[in-house]
């Protein structure tokens, strides 16, 4: 079961020099009762107003053993399996996870239902109205790279290993110019960049034309249509995500480019769909279950510090030889 002192008690009860059961009886509105000073007990509540506290199911401070996961996007399958093994982690220890996405509005609900702890979901992720939960000494944990929430736990895939494990083992089939396809954000934009500096350190071609970054809906037939529009493709291309991978595989088979023959294709993260893909997709998989495990963790024993996990190359038949022609 998740243990975490209660989160909003002790900040104030420190800044106003009073007793956390003081503060306890205040917020839960036992006040008045025991001789308690109407002063001291309005200066509380002006306190918790400033903190955002809106009484709910934890008004009396006990914890509540929910956790709080504010998702960034929750139309990516990568978050529908990182949110799965939060859920059976839950449940295995007794605790209840209460999901919300990225805007303020959604990060009041948590608020309200005094959540024990936050795990922020998603890579470059600082969602408006977080401040208040860390002003409150409230647990925060990310899982994802990136710039993290100051004050939080940050747990993520070690990108650089990985890229690097995926860019040795193109190399070692052969492959010596590597395209690389994402959706524009700062998150696909860093992915690309790690890949760059992999490619040169070995020596291999990292075209800037070979190298595309979209905006908007449609990135993997996008991405298609300019790696066809290219006087030579590269002989194999990574995409930033396996959703993106997916839709070159489909993408080329329509346009009569034979993966892996022709080109080889790989993707980052694999998605169930990855093992399903006509032919099977090569990707780097994220250590779900490790990440998932370490931020429940980090809850219970918060502290501003980074975990970096590395992940595992996945291969399958969607990358071959170099074939020369």
């Amino acid at each position: 079961m998740l243990r975490i002192a209660p989160p909003i008690q002790k900040p104030i009860a420190v800044k106003l020099g009073v007793s956390q059961a003081l503060v306890s009886s205040a917020l839960s509105g036992r006040s008045g009762k025991m001789g308690d000073s109407k002063d001291a007990l309005e200066k509380i509540r002006r306190a918790a107003a400033k903190s955002n506290f809106q009484p709910g199911t934890a008004a009396s401070g006990a914890p509540t053993r929910t956790i709080g996961v504010a998702v960034k996007n929750f139309d990516d399958p990568y978050f529908g399996r990182l949110i799965g093994a939060l859920q059976a982690l839950a449940r295995e220890n007794g605790d209840s996870l209460l999901l919300t996405g990225s805007s303020k509005e959604d990060l009041s609900g948590l608020q309200k239902h005094r959540v024990d702890g936050v795990i922020l979901a998603g890579s470059d992720f600082r969602p408006e109205g977080l401040r208040t939960f860390a002003c409150e000494g409230m647990p925060v944990v990310q899982i994802g790279a990136g710039s993290p929430f100051p004050g939080a736990t940050q747990i993520h895939f070690d990108e650089e290993a990985g890229i690097g494990e995926l860019i040795a083992y193109l190399a070692g089939l052969g492959h010596r110019e590597i395209g690389f396809v994402a959706e524009a954000g700062t998150m696909n934009r860093r992915r690309g960049e790690i890949l760059r500096r992999g490619l040169r350190s070995r020596g291999l071609s990292a075209r800037t034309k070979s190298f595309f970054f979209f905006d908007g809906p449609q990135v993997g037939e996008r991405a298609v249509k300019a790696l066809l529009g290219l006087s030579r493709l590269p002989t194999a291309v990574i995409a930033a995500q396996d959703s993106t991978a997916l839709v070159l595989l489909r993408g080329f088979h329509e346009a009569g480019v034979r993966v892996p023959r022709d080109i080889s294709i790989a993707g980052i993260d694999d998605i169930a769909a990855s093992a399903q893909a006509i032919p099977p997709l090569t990707t780097l998989r994220q250590p779900i279950s490790e990440m998932a495990a370490a931020a429940f963790h980090a809850l219970a024993q918060p502290g501003e510090n980074t975990v970096s996990m590395p992940g595992k190359l996945i291969v399958r038949r969607s990358c071959a030889p170099f074939r020369s022609y």
